[in-house]
């Protein structure tokens, strides 16, 4: 197995083909913002009700949701990741990667976690950024010979300065 490809896209996340799109939400179980709202508008509460019936969440537990098929997105999974801002940014996107390693998947799409609008959160955007290119290169490193990961994109909605940004991050790993 080889290193898998890791680069940023501009777009919807929910409307580029993948395995699986992996996103961040509270032990609650839901953030309704951001991509949360986006996989609800695709794909009304079926992956969310899954997450839902797995509680209690615990910060850094991951839950796959099995998609049915039956939506308007392309991708077909999703992975939450619990993230109740208690641990670093690189933790979560890593524990995000290794569930989807995992499951076998080969490709994953990862939206830009912690850089929008959102209570609590801690670091600025280039924080979060480097953070985000931490994890995935810790990721890398321990798994680059044994995942299923072959395409890791990362999706930056709207926003061509963060993606430039953001490209040039992982240009490094």
């Amino acid at each position: 197995m080889a290193k898998p490809k890791i680069y940023a896209v501009e777009g919807d996340i929910t409307q580029i083909p993948a395995d699986a799109l992996m996103t961040a939400i509270n032990s609650g179980g839901l953030w309704f913002g951001g991509i949360d709202g986006a996989i609800q508008r695709v794909a009304g509460n079926m992956y969310h009700n899954q997450a839902s019936q797995a509680a209690p969440l615990n910060n850094l537990q991951t839950v796959v949701a099995r998609g049915s098929g039956k939506h308007k997105g392309k991708f077909r999974d999703v992975v939450f990741v619990i993230d109740d801002l208690k641990s670093p940014l690189d933790k979560v996107v890593y524990a995000g990667l290794e569930a989807a390693s995992n499951e076998g998947y080969t490709s994953l799409l990862v939206p830009t976690i912690r850089m929008g609008v959102m209570a609590g959160v801690r670091e600025t955007p280039e924080q979060a950024v480097r953070k985000m290119a931490d994890g995935l290169s810790s990721f890398v490193s321990k798994y680059s010979k044994k995942t299923t990961l072959e395409d890791i994109k990362v999706v930056v909605y709207n926003n061509p300065s963060l993606t430039r940004d953001i490209s040039s991050v992982l240009g490094k790993i």
